[in-house]
């Protein structure tokens, strides 16, 4: 199982990265949709980041709405301006997602929140 988790944080280390290379090795600028996928993935790393740490720093189990459709996050994400800049933060984020991960303990991985769809659901099945 911890084999599993490593795994998922090291593709987590090195996708900004990876997006970065393609971006930039793109003839001219990247296509729109790109940016926006990568866009909504950022997004997606904040909300998942502020409910892991709602899962590990509260006594009682949190309560979670549903994350947002894949359809819907792609059409809702913002295309940044600076694409310099928000890789950037992408980075950042990304690494701030993979520091929480990686300071889990085994008990940490059990917790457990109150989901829409799934009742509830543990830091696990959230990860």
């Amino acid at each position: 199982m911890l084999d599993d988790y490593q795994d998922l944080i090291d593709e987590l280390l090195g996708t900004p990265a990876l997006v970065r290379t393609l971006f930039t090795n793109a003839e001219g600028a990247p296509p729109e949709n790109a940016v926006r996928a990568v866009s909504a993935l950022h997004e997606r790393d904040k909300i998942v980041l502020d409910r892991l740490q709602h899962l590990t720093r509260e006594s009682a189990p949190p309560y979670f709405k549903q994350l947002p459709a894949l359809d819907a996050a792609l059409v809702a994400a913002p295309i940044p301006a600076d694409l310099d800049a928000f890789l950037g933060e992408f980075d950042t984020a990304r690494g701030d997602l993979v520091s929480l991960l990686m300071n889990l303990t085994l008990k940490d991985w059990e917790r457990v929140a109150t989901d829409d769809v799934e009742g509830e659901i543990s830091l696990a099945e959230e990860v």
